[in-house]
């Protein structure tokens, strides 16, 4: 995992699609309208909630689409060797198919119920599958099939055939791959029009999801705070519709959908906008969870922040949650001021009945007992607990899972800490390759002071 937080100061677009409900056609395309628009092959596997793979179809078009004599095929990564599901009935526009598969040992949901059932034991990680409209099993040898029969194509992982020119990420046991704008997002490129995150089957009695297109406004500003207010005017509407407003941030990496239904043909628009830049990097860079316990220094457990990015960061509303090694259940303790670059940023937690040494004075206060071996810490722009295990939250800055922690960045957990010995970031802090296990190392807990050398925080107003 990868996250950046907000900045201010940066030129942006909004985009606003107005969409009219029920007054404009749907979009249409030189592409077929039936798209995959998920993949999951964790199911049953250890630390999966869904008990069976499955692979999801969604109709993007305006019209019934029947899926008689059609299949979906699945191959590993760099394999030849096709397996098949075929598919039948029909879909209707704007409804999902869902095609379960195999069924593994573990996990605890079962899909809502199948449009199609396979037997495919899926990988969790990478793999290939390509939706066709025969029932014919692709040849021996094939790698990457084509032709007038392939509907649709996905690779993922480390998968040597895709769509367009970039492979949908790795996944595993937790996250599944979907199509982007709940299925109706269709490019031709794997890489832009799938995102990872957490599973989601979807069948045909899900509500319908239509992809219309309407006017384009296009509004241009400089924002200088995280918040800013910009004013749009729609074009004429007909009576009795109602517009959506879908914001997208063109210079950063993060867009998502704002719906505003029965708001005026013009008016102002408030936009809470995570827009991304290289040049803030605030990061988690010590945890300390043996606070009071025996042989402990310190009365106290903490985490400690630090901004190694170039611009001040306002963490007014921001949270750090944490939750035990494989926990599902998340701690909040919220934070506010500002955290100057170069500066760090004190979190005291819960004291236990040990130590001789109070902390210096904390920017923000929780009362989280924390292990003093294992755990799961994320910095997040929100207050709002995570759920699950692993999540996957757009929201979530930092993540860092340490001891025998089940969520982590990169390739593995940081490593075990105790009573004596915290997780302390590299590099004074700021190394940040992605990889827990490579970022962070023990050491005796150096809880820093916000007013020690350049590491300054801001007291909010």
């Amino acid at each position: 995992m990868r996250y950046s937080p907000i900045v201010g100061a940066l030129l942006f677009f909004l985009v606003c699609l107005f969409v009219l409900t029920g007054q404009l056609a749907h979009a249409q395309s030189a592409q077929p309208p039936v798209v995959i628009s998920q993949i999951y092959g964790g199911g049953g596997n250890s630390g999966a909630d869904y008990t069976h793979d499955f692979i999801e179809l969604f109709n993007r078009g305006a019209s019934p689409v029947s899926l008689a004599g059609w299949s979906v095929q699945y191959a590993s990564a760099t394999g030849t060797t096709w397996q098949k599901t075929e598919l039948t009935g029909t879909i209707q526009p704007g409804r999902y198919y869902l095609i379960q598969q195999a069924q593994g040992s573990r996990g605890t949901t079962p899909l809502p119920a199948p449009d199609a059932i396979g037997a495919i034991p899926m990988s969790a990680s990478s793999g290939k599958v390509a939706l066709l409209n025969t029932s014919e099993l692709l040849a021996r040898g094939t790698t990457c099939p084509g032709g007038a029969t392939l509907v649709d194509l996905l690779g993922f992982g480390s998968a040597d055939c895709f769509a367009g020119s970039a492979v949908v990420p790795g996944l595993d046991n937790r996250t599944a791959a979907l199509r982007v704008t709940d299925g109706c997002a269709n490019t031709g490129n794997n890489g832009d029009d799938f995102l990872v995150g957490e599973p989601v089957p979807r069948n045909s009695a899900n509500s319908p999801t239509a992809c219309v297109s309407g006017a384009l406004v296009q509004s241009t500003d400089v924002i200088t705070q995280s918040r800013a207010t910009l004013t749009v005017t729609a074009p004429s509407i007909r009576p009795n519709t109602f517009p959506t407003f879908t914001r997208q941030v063109i210079t950063g990496s993060t867009q998502s959908p704002l719906p505003t239904p029965g708001i005026p043909t013009s008016g102002t628009l408030p936009v809470a906008s995570p827009i991304v830049s290289d040049s803030i990097r605030v990061l988690i860079s010590q945890i300390y969870g043996g606070g009071g316990n025996a042989g402990a220094l310190y009365t106290h457990d903490f985490v400690e922040l630090y901004n190694a990015g170039s611009a001040a960061v306002r963490l007014d509303d921001w949270s750090v949650q944490y939750a035990s090694a494989t926990g599902k259940m998340w701690l909040v303790t919220v934070l506010s001021g500002t955290l100057q670059a170069g500066g760090s940023y004190l979190i005291q937690q819960a004291q236990g009945t040990g130590g001789s040494v109070a902390l210096p004075a904390a920017d923000a206060l929780g009362e989280t007992a924390m292990s003093a071996s294992s755990g799961k810490v994320a910095l997040v722009r929100n207050a709002d607990p995570l759920t699950g295990a692993c999540p996957s939250a757009e929201m979530i800055v930092d993540f860092v899972g340490y001891g025998s922690a089940d969520c982590f960045e990169g390739s593995g957990p940081g490593a075990k800490t105790s009573n004596s010995r915290a997780l302390q970031r590299v590099g004074e802090g700021s190394q940040d390759t992605g990889d827990n296990r490579a970022d962070f190392v023990t050491a005796p807990p150096t809880p820093r002071r916000p007013d020690s050398g350049n590491r300054a925080v801001t007291p909010k107003d």
